[in-house]
């Protein structure tokens, strides 16, 4: 059994990953593996960014913390206990992912709100009428209309197609949200859009994220902490300002290189107007 942390909750991190491995070979290649030794802390109420290229491991490890890969070593503690003992369905009432294709995330053939009410008949008892009173709900939370929970998939927009897969994950209530390339398929407004939405859900909701991107300037416009995966190591963890500004990790300054000077202009300027929910999605649409 693995040790649980004692620290009083207030002061424990909400997700804590110490030293995970993970091998899709079963003979890896040294120096080969998908994951070695991967440790970092998500705190209550924050949203950490988890950067890196593509095959760097980001999305191994969003499938071991949701229970979809088992690591080969290591432990993942949740909410001060190691996920294993954690009950379930208890597990997935807390933890929710937003993954990056919504329509691939939605049944094609089904209605918007009946997929929205499929957790609830999982989870809660209640009438088909108190249903959907808490999916019209979740769909005004992210700003779409009744209209869309009778719409098919097909109907609808890639970004409310995104919205609603938000709403689906909402209506349980989660601590944690497990944000897997969430805007990476939509266009640059649209993008915007969502990512302000997921910072105002964090920030009235108490919601902790643990926003998963290859794209620099949008872990640093929503996240406050940011921790860089390399070939399956994490190479630097920090503050937004510390990685961002003050990285000495040669990887690191590859990724900030990676982007348009008039973007590497707006990473340097964060902190401005952090009040203006306009000027926000206009400076993250314009990178």
């Amino acid at each position: 059994m693995q040790p649980r942390d004692e620290r009083p909750a207030e002061t424990r991190p909400l997700l804590e990953l110490e030293g995970i491995g993970f091998d899709y070979a079963r003979a890896p290649k040294p120096g080969r593996r998908t994951l070695n030794g991967v440790s970092f802390t998500v705190p209550k109420g924050q949203a950490l960014g988890l950067i890196g290229q593509s095959g760097s491991g980001k999305s191994t490890i969003a499938k071991i913390v949701l229970g979809l890969a088992k690591p080969s070593e290591g432990v993942i503690r949740f909410d001060g206990k190691p996920i294993d003992e954690h009950g379930l369905q208890s597990f997935r009432r807390r933890v929710q992912p937003i993954f990056q294709d919504p329509m691939d995330a939605l049944d094609p053939r089904m209605r918007i709100g009946d997929q929205l009410r499929e957790p609830l008949l999982v989870n809660f008892r209640l009438s088909r009428s108190e249903q959907m009173e808490r999916v019209v709900a979740a769909l005004a939370s992210v700003g779409l209309p009744r209209e869309i929970a009778d719409k098919r998939p097909r109907q609808i927009s890639g970004g409310q197609a995104q919205r609603a897969t938000i709403a689906r994950a909402l209506l349980l209530d989660p601590e944690l949200l497990i944000c897997d390339e969430p805007v990476s398929a939509l266009d640059m407004t649209v993008q915007a859009q969502i990512l302000n939405l997921l910072n105002d859900l964090r920030a009235k909701r108490g919601l902790t994220l643990l926003f998963i991107s290859h794209d620099i300037r949008a872990i640093s416009y929503l996240c406050s902490e940011i921790v860089v995966l390399h070939k399956g190591c994490v190479v630097e963890t920090g503050s937004r300002e510390s990685v961002l500004l003050q990285s000495f990790d040669e990887y690191t300054r590859t990724l900030i290189a990676s982007v348009p000077s008039k973007g590497r202009r707006a990473l340097s300027g964060r902190g401005q107007d952090e009040d203006d929910a306009s000027f926000k999605a206009e400076r993250a649409a314009s990178l």
